[in-house]
């Protein structure tokens, strides 16, 4: 009995830190201007052509921020807390050459003719690319192709 006791404590703690855990991760909308200076440049200099409809600050733990831009041609782009750029969703639209790397675009040039970069993420271990066809290709951080991502 002692122990069906200790596990019913022990899953309600769990599920209390559970709850706590989304009380303190918040978003909120944002002014476009609210974003640090090199998200703004970073979309004054690839989307210029695009209107910001929305913008998104995600804080957790009051420590991580991000933010997420929202464009009316539907395209998003996550930035971090310093407003580096993370990941930009063309949503099935090819996105602006500017922010991919010479060698991705090259290679995609070279054995994909014809297809467009529809979606691109980076983190410190490689690129994720998404091309028109629907292909998920990855690269390393210096363009280098690694595989088709199935």
């Amino acid at each position: 009995m002692k122990l069906k006791t200790n596990m019913y404590g022990l899953m309600m703690v769990v599920a209390v830190m559970a709850c706590g855990i989304r009380v303190n991760a918040q978003d909120s909308i944002i002014t476009k201007e609210e974003l640090p200076k090199p998200a703004l440049d970073f979309l004054s200099q690839n989307f210029s052509a695009q209107k910001v409809i929305q913008v998104t600050r995600d804080t957790d733990y009051m420590v991580k921020t991000e933010y997420e831009a929202v464009l009316d041609n539907a395209a998003k782009i996550e930035f971090d807390g310093d407003g580096n750029w993370k990941e930009i969703d063309g949503n099935h639209n090819p996105i602006p050459p500017g922010p991919v790397p010479q060698k991705i675009k090259q290679y995609i040039d070279q054995n994909f003719s014809g297809q467009k970069i529809t979606q691109i993420e980076k983190n410190s271990r490689k690129y994720d690319v998404e091309i028109s066809n629907g292909l998920e290709l990855e690269f390393t951080p210096d363009g280098k192709f690694i595989r088709i991502d199935d």
